[in-house]
């Protein structure tokens, strides 16, 4: 496995600083059609939304596609050899009881709330209703919605994408695995360098070790190849991280507001994936590559392996959430650092 680690400057304090974007001289564009609402700065960067789902289609950058789904809530993480110990009181039992294992976002509403010559702004209301045992949904949404989400993405002339999340668990429900959202990249945007710990694998609860810096990684050696396939090679308390194919195009991330680090993981296996497979050797990569960006994301455990025993303050619980992160174009010509210090106001 081989990693690079860049040196950078690292804030000499904990200030959470202001953020704000630097928009571009060019009007955005957009356009509706049918279902599909169009937003692009001509020949740089397009997204493409569909308002039935509330989710991208796809997000081109310089013509070339880089993410091609996502950017919706996501709660569920593929049980660890530590989640199913216990076994009826183990996490794992606790969520498949609440129905969040199965857990899929219906869209309630979607619609442009505001179009500008600066920013389109959408708004998506998600409910997150398990399936039943047969395979099917409940009829009756309102009253099996587990999570009510609200998302706000603004798009901006720069290409810049705010997501404001706004998460409302039911009361009474367990220790959530994350709280976060789920985007999918082309298979070709396989470089990853991040701002965070590293760089190795590190959790909330199993970072002391891994230190911050600016790390370099593809995408298949961020994988680790336990025997028995569970949730894996996430990244702690990232401040931002860009995904690039090999001619350096690709999207930034960070945090943004006075959103803290995130936990970020990168895979070609998809969270349902690592959770059938029973060996590492049985895995099945998909056709793209799966990315979290998670605002919380709940302890390992470890203290044993027979009982849940995550401490508490690296539990998840299901309170409200409210969180915010940034996305935007990223070329060969703009490092990820020189992107997140234009966003920090002087």
């Amino acid at each position: 496995m081989l990693f690079h680690l860049r040196k950078s400057s690292l804030p000499t304090r904990q200030n959470i600083m202001p953020h704000v974007i630097k928009t571009a001289d060019t009007k955005i564009f957009s356009e509706a059609l049918g279902d599909t609402v169009r937003v692009s700065q001509l020949n740089v960067w397009e997204i493409t939304w569909n308002m039935q789902t509330g989710s991208t289609e796809s997000w081109k950058v310089g013509g070339v596609p880089v993410i091609n789904k996502g950017i919706i809530p996501c709660f569920w993480r593929a049980p660890t050899d530590n989640d199913k110990g216990g076994e009826n009181d183990s996490y794992y039992s606790q969520w498949k009881a609440a129905g969040i294992d199965s857990l899929v976002f219906q869209t309630k509403s979607c619609s442009v709330k505001s179009t500008t010559n600066d920013l389109v702004k959408i708004e998506v209301v998600y409910v997150g209703v398990p399936i039943c045992e047969e395979g099917s949904l409940s009829e009756s949404t309102n009253a099996t919605a587990l999570i009510t989400v609200n998302m706000i993405y603004t798009i901006y002339s720069s290409g810049d994408l705010i997501i404001e999340c706004n998460a409302i668990p039911n009361s009474g429900l367990p220790p959530l695995p994350r709280v976060g959202v789920e985007l999918h990249l082309e298979k070709s945007v396989d470089q990853i360098q991040w701002y965070g710990r590293g760089p190795f694998e590190c959790y909330p609860d199993r970072k002391a070790a891994a230190h911050v810096g600016v790390y370099e990684q593809n995408v298949g050696d961020m994988h680790v190849p336990y025997i028995v396939p569970g949730e894996c090679s996430g990244r702690a308390d990232v401040r931002w991280v860009t995904f690039q194919n090999k001619d350096g195009v690709g999207i930034f991330a960070s945090t943004y507001g006075s959103s803290p680090p995130m936990q970020m993981s990168a895979s070609y296996y998809s969270t349902a994936e690592l959770d059938r497979a029973t060996r590492n050797e049985e895995l099945v990569q998909g056709n793209d590559i799966e990315v979290h960006l998670d605002h919380k994301h709940m302890g390992l455990g470890g203290d044993d392996s027979w009982s849940p025993c995550v401490h508490d303050k690296y539990l998840v619980p299901a309170v409200p959430y409210s969180f915010s992160i940034r996305l935007c174009p990223i070329t060969a010509a703009t490092s990820g650092l020189e992107m997140y210090k234009s966003q920090l106001q002087n």
